[in-house]
């Protein structure tokens, strides 16, 4: 065998095998990651979802995996997309609160009122639910109306009921439009240590401020290997793409 051939064989024979079902490798990520060995754990995480694979708890996995490693900022970005995917996963909200605890810059997130929060945990399918019944409940009340004699206690009562399933519906389209738009904006999490804001996209400019690791913010702008960000408290600057991990 030539050093080319042997070569290409112990390529092929360590690659990973691409016929292994995703599930039956997350569970080889999951054994890693209970017998500690948290590097292995995250990769194989990592690996399943560069293939295009993912959900909640794999994106929690590897969440706890990047903090037993003491990545604070990748593993925010992990807890972060599975409520992204799933608002009302408990785990991944209660290990994001917990990954949050030590980060510098907590003030600067942004705060957000208790209405605003709420809807954010609301999970999708209950947002398209109020508008599908809001919806039927609204054609239905017209139908009825119709077909009621006008002035009739059943005419203004099937009118009452389209006006308060039209409401329904507005509501529910309302809150699926905030979810879609949250879904559009670009966040960001700080994963170096120290990252620099300067107040242009040249890294020869003297730095205004630092931001800490775990530190999220909006992506307002990308120019290169530079990005513009806003924080939670309005503040803009620009930041190398390679101090962030967008979720």
């Amino acid at each position: 065998m030539t050093a080319g051939a042997a070569l290409v064989a112990v390529f092929l024979l360590s690659a990973p095998d691409a016929a292994t079902p995703p599930a039956v490798r997350f569970e080889e990520a999951n054994a890693a990651y209970r017998a500690r060995d948290f590097g292995a754990a995250a990769s194989g995480y990592e690996a399943v979802l560069a293939e295009g694979w993912e959900s909640p708890a794999l994106h929690v996995n590897l969440g706890n995996a990047r903090l037993r490693l003491g990545k604070r900022g990748p593993a925010i970005a992990s807890y972060t997309r599975a409520l992204r995917l799933d608002p009302g996963d408990a785990d991944a909200r209660a290990n994001l609160e917990l990954a949050r605890a030590g980060i510098v810059d907590v003030l600067e997130r942004e705060a957000r009122p208790l209405v605003l929060r709420a809807l954010d945990r609301a999970p999708g399918t209950l947002a398209l639910g109020l508008f599908g019944l809001g919806w039927l409940g609204l054609w239905t009340g017209l139908a009825v109306r119709r077909l009621a004699a006008r002035g009739s206690r059943a005419f203004a009562a099937a009118g009452a009921a389209a006006f308060a399933a039209a409401l329904l519906a507005a509501f529910g389209g309302g809150l699926l439009a905030g979810k879609a738009a949250a879904r559009s904006t670009a966040i960001a999490v700080v994963i170096a240590p120290a990252a620099p804001v300067r107040e242009g996209p040249e890294p020869a400019l003297r730095p205004s401020f630092d931001l800490h690791e775990g530190t999220e913010v909006r992506i307002l702008e990308v120019r290169g290997d530079a990005v513009r960000v806003r924080l939670g408290s309005g503040a803009e600057g620009w930041m190398a793409a390679r101090d962030l991990e967008g979720v």
